[in-house]
Parts: C-alpha cells; structure tokens; sequence
C-alpha cells in the first residue's frame, strides 16, 4: 500500500523538530541554570507574599463577600460599576491629588539642601544630613500624634506663634476646619519626607563628573547656568525615582491620615487608603473593598508608565 504523502511530510517535520530540540538541550550545560536555581528562593517569597495576594484580591474583586461567610457569590464586574459610581471613590481620588500637588515641596526641598550641602560643603554636613533625615525615620504613629499636638487650636505650636507675632485672627482649628485639614495633613506629610528625597538627590549628585563642570567654568558659566545644563540633566534618573516613588507614596497614603483625623472632619481628609479600609474593614464588604484596591492600584500603575512613556519620549 502506498503511503499518503502529507503523513510522510508531517512525520518528517516533527522528526527535524525533535532532533532539533535534542541538540538545543544538549548544548545547554548544567552550570548554565545555576543562576536560576539561586533566584528560585526569591521568586518563592515574591509569588508567596506579592502574587498570591494579589491573584486572590483580583478574585475577592469579583465576589459579594463579607469576608466571614464560606460561600461568597459571584457578580464579576458589579463592584466596579458600584466603584464608578460612588461619589466617595471621586472625592477621594480628588483629595490624593491634591496631596500629590503638594507633594512637589518635599521634592523642591529636598533638591535644594542636596545642592546646597553637596557644593558648599559645610562643616558637619554629616550631621545636617543626620538631623534633616531624622523625620522620616520617625514611626508614622509618633509623627502623626506629634502634628496633631502642634496644629492644636488652643496649645499648638503653630498658633502659639501667629499669636506672638500678631497674627492670631490667622489661628484656627487645623485640622478641625474642613477647608484647611487637608493641604494641613499633606504640609505635615511634606515635613516628614523632604529628608529621604534629599538623600536620593544627594546620591545622584555624587554620581555627576566634576569635570563636566570644570568645563562649564571653561566657558564662563555661572551658577544657575551649571545648575541647568549640568547638575538638572545629570539627576534625570534620579528625579524619576524621586517622583515615582513620591507619587506612589503620596496615592496610596493611610496611616498618616487614619492616625490624625480618619477620614475627618465631614470626609475633607478621606483618601483612597481610607475608603479602601472603611469599606473592607469596618462596613466588612470585602468584594467592594477589593474592587476599590484594585481601581487604586490600576492608576498608580497607569500614571507611572505614562510618566515614564513621556519622561523618556521628553529625552
């Protein structure tokens, strides 16, 4: 009998292939996986404690659970139209924005005492940098009762001294007064990260060849044109890390809020964090929290490709 002679090809085709695939194992030496086994640990924690959580929130996303009973009920997209919907999840957004505004003067700051310690070069500069970093190694809990005694309205510090200076129709109830606790709590955030920035920037300055400034003084730059065609192009990557991570911090920030005022008063402080939390937490709708952690989570990552889409394009 006649053999059909797409049998015979396929068969021929699947036997190169095997032949081919034999001798790409076979080239592979065993010192070349090594490398992988080491990473093998690493992945094991990552997937245990980053993957894993977040496959299963994705899943509590798409559930009705109170987060207590066994069997939940699914409703797939439902907590999300219900997440568009709320009008808490579009003021809280609004109010994380607004913190990420102000969030550009821990960053200015920062940028202007590493330049300011890493070219003047003052005496004891180690401990400015001590003292300015000191802030951010404070518990959130510690800073957050400290600024709640100083925005006080009747024994806080700041008070006491508009009140010394002549100021005092100015005092007030900070972070009692709906249209001031906010951009209070995101002033008092400022304070406490102004430091770490600085050591990131203080780090990118080091990293900048003295001679590119040597030669800037060549040509008879001053100052502010060193600072410009030098020191600011040389803190690109940098400023990136800087921006990100304040960004990220700034978007997903709880404890600082939850420790001062909690969402208060009238919901003016209530962030994305909070409402994530009152929602899982406190109203024990799990699958609606879920849902609100993931829409969360979708813009921070969003916004900080685009960013880096436009910040490299912008290159």
């Amino acid at each position: 009998m006649r053999e059909n002679p797409a049998e015979s090809d396929s068969d021929l085709a699947l036997y190169a292939l095997m032949r081919r695939v034999s001798r790409t194992l076979v080239r592979i030496r065993p010192n070349s996986l090594t490398p992988f086994l080491f990473l093998l640990p690493a992945l094991a924690i990552y997937g245990m404690f980053t993957l894993f959580p977040l496959g299963r929130l994705l899943v509590f996303s798409l559930q009705d659970w109170d987060g207590i009973s066994k069997n939940p009920q699914w409703i797939w997209f439902d907590n999300y139209s219900a997440v568009f919907a709320n009008k808490f999840f579009w003021l809280a957004l609004r109010h994380n924005l607004w913190w990420v505004v102000l969030a550009s003067i821990p960053i200015v700051l920062g940028l202007a005492l590493a330049v300011v310690l890493h070219f003047a070069k003052p005496r004891g500069r180690n401990v400015y940098r001590t003292l300015v970093f000191l802030p951010y190694t404070l518990a959130v809990v510690v800073s957050g009762f400290m600024w709640m005694w100083i925005y006080h309205p009747q024994t806080g510090a700041i008070n006491a001294f508009l009140e010394l200076i002549g100021l005092g129709s100015l005092a007030r109830g900070w972070l009692g007064d709906p249209n001031t606790a906010l951009s209070a709590l995101a002033m008092a955030g400022a304070w406490s990260g102004y430091g770490f920035t600085m050591v990131l920037f203080l780090a990118g300055l080091g990293s900048i060849e003295t001679a590119l400034y040597d030669a800037a003084s060549v040509d008879g730059a001053n100052g502010w044109q060193r600072f410009r065609h030098v020191t600011f192009p040389g803190l690109a990557n940098t400023t990136n890390v800087v921006i990100l991570i304040v960004f990220m911090n700034t978007m997903r920030v709880f404890d600082f809020v939850y420790v001062t005022t909690k969402g208060g008063p009238i919901d003016s402080t209530q962030v994305l964090a909070t409402i994530i939390y009152r929602e899982t937490f406190q109203y024990f709708r799990v699958g609606y929290g879920s849902a609100f952690a993931v829409v969360t989570m979708t813009i921070i990552m969003a916004a900080s490709l685009v960013y880096l889409y436009l910040r490299e394009r912008g290159r």
